[in-house]
């Protein structure tokens, strides 16, 4: 067997020996070994692509060849007809938090393992154990009858990850490829049983390429367990720019395991200035002050994704609410934070959209409210939008605007805090009322590093731009703020301090670093804290 497996985390070796059967290694071995050099091929794909982006070949223009043919996506179970409301950001990881959304009473759950997860061995192990155990009925304090539990929408991730702690063939493998052959070994079959699954969520989508690969990754899958061709179905996000410009061809890729197409706000904003941050045109002003889904290139993105699905037969879902209440019990009086939530997800609603994400449990009810008034059917399938007036460029029609000094200390604040608590094992955190994560960590430390690429504006403060020598400023007065009222002992000290230097590489870095989940994941100082914590004999 040419397949190797990292020791188990202390105290998981009972659900690391009932994971890594031999007959679950050969699994994985087999399924990366006929797809590995596809992965491998789409990541070269997209260094052609960023290479002709840099060279000022790339136009704006929709690329879509199965507009003019007649299709639609295959036939959805009557478990995905209705897709209002889904929990995002739900690690499998945290066990309470998981057990107790599956009582909750919403459609589905986005049983993450990409952007609200952080990818410690201790993190990937007990996460796909709590799945499997939740799925096969035996995980404490679950539901017995998960046919009567939200749907788990799955979500592995994306190309753009290792997991350090496989090897296949002498090379570390794709962290989808290896979720995906796990989560699908132990759970697909019973999946498909019970009727639930499986279904998931596939992340960080650029080309056509990439979703035929997944759809020839769950075609394989399903004759080698025996499940039904057209059993797995996806939702892709389209939080890519380049993926918006093709977004039908997507869709049609997948189309006999196609659920629809999934809006994210700001991975798709941080895109562009992944692709085009270092032109002029394309600098993003302050998110907070000028860019939601009513800006114009937000907005445009949006409706052509709703047209796309709805015309296709697909579902249409928008972000998630990120908004949170304030601890305790929920308030009996009106509470702005859930009006806030409430008036902007009507804006989606009334647009077309077909289900979007909340993270908090208890704004559940407001929103099931909400839904009741404006859509009493399960979806909005039947409502068709024009979108004739949106052209290649408008999805590049950036606002224009300057930088505030709440928007840039906003900013340092997200990107140091997601670094903190990466290095401690945590993919989300909370601040300022809302629940953050690596997306709203990309569009923060991606427009650190475009602000300061163009001197961005201080909007009033006379001659007063964004430059390194103000982030440096800034940062210190925000780290030292956060020693005071977070750090609890010296080690927090000593990881907010690697926090800060982390940061400053990533957003004074002379090229843009496309992902600030693959550099800290193959950072030395996240792999040795972590692999040293565990108690792993590798400590890389």
């Amino acid at each position: 067997m040419t397949i190797s497996v990292e020791e188990p985390p202390h105290r998981l070796e009972s659900e690391h020996s009932l994971l890594f059967t031999k007959s679950a290694l050969s699994f994985i071995e087999d399924l990366v070994t006929e797809f590995d050099g596809r992965v491998e091929k789409i990541l070269l794909e997209r260094d052609r692509r960023r290479l002709v982006i840099s060279e000022g070949k790339w136009k704006p223009e929709f690329r879509n060849s199965s507009k003019k043919l007649e299709w639609n996506i295959g036939p959805l179970p009557k478990r995905l007809q209705n897709r209002k409301i889904d929990l995002g950001d739900v690690s499998p990881a945290s066990t309470a938090y998981f057990v107790d959304t599956l009582f909750a009473d919403v459609q589905g759950i986005q049983v993450d393992f990409d952007d609200g997860f952080c990818p410690t061995w201790r993190n990937i192990v007990l996460g796909i154990y709590n799945v499997t155990a939740a799925v096969h009925s035996v995980l404490p304090g679950a539901p017995t009858d998960m046919t009567k539990a939200p749907t788990l929408m799955l979500r592995p991730r994306a190309f753009n990850m290792i997991e350090h702690h496989c090897l296949v063939n002498g090379k570390e493998v794709s962290g989808p490829l290896f979720d995906f052959a796990l989560l699908m070994y132990h759970n697909g079959f019973r999946m498909s049983q019970l009727g639930i699954g499986p279904f998931f969520y596939i992340s960080k989508i650029e080309d056509t390429i990439e979703t035929k690969l997944w759809n020839d990754i769950f075609v394989w899958t399903q004759n080698r367990l025996n499940i039904p061709c057209g059993t797995i179905k996806a939702c892709v996000l389209i939080e890519n720019i380049l993926a918006a410009y093709c977004m039908e061809d997507i869709l049609y890729s997948i189309k006999e395991h196609a659920i629809g197409l999934n809006c994210g706000i700001w991975d798709y904003s941080a895109s562009i200035i992944a692709k085009f941050g270092n032109s002029a045109d394309c600098v993003i002003p302050d998110r907070n002050k000028y860019v939601n889904m009513s800006t114009k290139f937000l907005s445009s993105y949006m409706r052509l994704v709703i047209e796309v699905c709805h015309r296709r037969g697909a579902f249409a879902t928008g972000g998630m609410a990120a908004k949170v209440l304030p601890p305790g019990k929920k308030p009996n009086k009106p509470n702005d934070v859930i009006q806030q939530i409430k008036f902007a997800k009507e804006v989606e609603i009334r647009c077309g959209v077909d289900g979007f994400m909340v993270y908090d449990m208890r704004i559940v009810d407001d929103i099931k409210e909400l839904w009741q008034g404006l859509c009493k059917s399960d979806n909005q399938l039947d409502k068709q939008l024009d979108v004739s007036d949106i052209q290649p460029v408008t999805l590049i029609d950036i606002p224009k605007g300057g930088v505030t000094m709440d928007g840039l200390r906003q900013n340092i604040s997200v990107a140091l805090l997601f670094i903190y608590h990466w290095l401690s094992g945590s993919g989300i955190f909370f601040y300022n009322g809302a629940v953050e994560d690596s997306a709203t960590a990309e569009i923060s430390r991606s427009q650190l590093w475009q602000w300061i690429r163009f001197s961005a504006p201080i909007e009033g403060k006379e001659n007063t731009f964004v430059t390194r020598q103000l982030v440096y400023k800034v940062l210190d007065t925000v780290v030292g703020e956060f020693r005071k009222s977070m750090c609890r002992s010296i080690p927090d000290s000593k990881r907010l301090t690697s926090s800060k230097f982390i940061l400053l590489e990533i957003i004074t870095s002379k090229f843009y670093i496309e992902y600030i989940t693959t550099f800290l994941n193959d950072n030395h100082k996240f792999r040795a804290l972590h692999n040293k914590n565990d108690g792993l004999v590798a400590k890389l």
